[in-house]
């Protein structure tokens, strides 16, 4: 009785093992991001990236090669989800020159390296260090996003690019988990890659991923509502918050909830005054420990595109400041300002990419001095 009651003991703990393991093993630390200087002086510019032989862009995502250049990426074709969509690059030099936008990676390069039948692709997402460059996006296989799945592609330089690979992130067919936030690196060279699926139900989770796009660990807030597309912001090694898009018909209000444990562990979500409804959403830590937002301030369009600072972690917000506001009566142009993405370079500024009226790609760079004045 004795030895069967210790072989018992003995097989529960082997059993309990690889779960003991991993959440030892499993605690990953973020790499903070560089942090401007105390100026009290205002820094503000903006550009437009240089346009492509396309009727629409959208999706922007920006980093920054071990050189200084900032490297962006987009996807433009007739529309989105279309088989001539094409993932686009450009690289911005230190002297603020942009290079012509080359082709990255489309559904027929894509189909062929992973050997699924692709139709489109888009939310081309960036990560870049003394390594190189990561570029995660979604592969549609048929019908629409919710059919998504995550592929990768790496550049020593930015320039050439390897053939695309699939991450396995998904047990059902490796279908329905997609990319749009920025991805954070973590201490141990590994990543943290924000993913959202929409197929049968809306959700949010992140990846752990390593830089040859294996796929070690993920989590997933449990939530039933439809949050989507978190995008990350850490406040420190071990602790992030989140910011969510509310994805319904009806207008809602950007979501946040607080993460533990390198991203690991979800709290519970919590709502912000920031009204929108199903558009992007974006965020970054200033050096006065606020918390910059860019959304669309709108309950039904995207015509709004603006800013609002929390000094709070979500408790108090500044009144929103418009970075685009378009109150023109033209319902035959796509008048929409969406889709913003927030990168800080090493010099410590700030940079905001964003898709204008889906025909261009506007750039603002500005400093801290300059958000929290707003």
């Amino acid at each position: 009785m004795l030895n069967r009651t210790l072989l018992l003991r003995a097989a529960l703990l082997l059993a309990a093992a690889p779960a003991l393991f991993r959440a030892s093993w499993h605690q990953p630390r973020f790499v903070l991001p560089p942090k401007s200087g105390n100026e009290s002086a205002v820094f503000f510019q903006n550009e437009f990236l240089p346009a492509t032989a396309t009727a629409f862009v959208h999706g922007p995502s920006l980093a920054e090669l071990p050189n200084g250049d900032l490297i962006a990426a987009w996807y433009g074709g007739s529309d989105e989800t279309r088989r001539d969509v094409w993932i686009y690059s450009s690289i911005r030099d230190r002297t603020g020159r942009w290079s012509t936008p080359q082709k990255v990676e489309d559904g027929r390069n894509t189909e062929d390296a992973i050997e699924v039948g692709i139709k489109s692709v888009g939310n081309p997402v960036l990560f870049a260090d003394d390594r190189g460059v990561t570029l995660f996006y979604v592969a549609i296989p048929f019908g629409g996003w919710s059919t998504g799945t995550i592929c990768m592609t790496t550049s020593r330089d930015g320039v050439r690019w390897s053939r695309p690979r699939r991450l396995a992130a998904s047990p059902f067919l490796n279908l329905g988990v997609l990319v749009r936030g920025r991805p954070l690196p973590y201490a141990d060279g590994t990543l943290a890659v924000p993913m959202y699926f929409q197929l049968g139900r809306k959700g949010s989770g992140v990846l752990h991923v390593t830089r040859d796009g294996d796929v070690l660990d993920e989590s997933r807030l449990e939530d039933s509502r439809p949050l989507i597309q978190p995008w990350m912001i850490p406040i420190s090694a071990d602790r992030a918050i989140a910011l969510l898009r509310w994805s319904s018909q009806m207008p809602g209000c950007v979501r946040m909830v607080a993460m533990s444990r390198g991203g690991v562990e979800w709290s519970s979500v919590f709502g912000t005054p920031l009204v929108h409804r199903d558009s992007a959403i974006a965020g970054e830590s200033l050096n006065d420990g606020s918390l910059l937002v860019a959304y669309n301030n709108t309950a039904w369009d995207r015509r709004d595109l603006s800013i609002s600072r929390t000094p709070d972690a979500g408790w108090h917000w500044s009144k929103p400041h418009p970075i685009e506001r378009d109150t023109t009566p033209d319902w035959n142009v796509r008048r929409e300002y969406s889709y913003p993405y927030f990168y800080r370079s090493r010099d410590g500024l700030i940079h905001l990419l964003y898709s204008w009226r889906r025909s261009r790609i506007r750039h603002l760079i500005f400093n801290d001095a300059w958000a929290i004045s707003r």
